[in-house]
């Protein structure tokens, strides 16, 4: 394993997760959200520890269905995959919207992306 795989591991892997209460909580009441048309985008810009996590938060009140969650949560992985490098340190946390079942990998990614664009403006880097 070379450094680049490690450092990709280290980024996706569970390490890299908000995965406390009192993170999302933190992220609730002192970072900014905004609502785009396929999800939720809440984001801490500067986080206690300094490390950029993200977390997909998926309730069944989003689908009953466990398949339909999953597919959320996979696109949302690949869409943080594909912006990571783009956003500053920061906590992020995805919550999917109704619409989002029937989106494809390309509407979440321009949503999700737009919605960063407008909570950090200068901080987001352009592709």
């Amino acid at each position: 394993m070379d450094g680049q795989e490690t450092h990709e591991a280290d980024c996706n892997g569970w390490k890299a997760r908000l995965n406390r209460q009192d993170q999302f909580a933190l992220v609730r009441a002192k970072g900014h959200s905004c609502a785009g048309r396929y999800c939720v985008v809440n984001i801490l810009e500067m986080p206690p520890d300094g490390i950029g996590r993200a977390a997909f938060s998926i309730s069944r009140r989003y689908s009953k269905l466990a398949v339909e969650r999953n597919r959320a949560r996979r696109l949302f992985r690949e869409a943080y995959r594909r912006l990571r490098e783009r956003l500053p340190v920061a906590w992020v946390v995805f919550i999917p919207r109704h619409k989002m079942l029937s989106a494809k990998l390309d509407d979440v990614l321009e949503d999700a992306s737009r919605s960063a664009r407008s909570l950090l403006g200068d901080s987001f880097k352009e592709a």
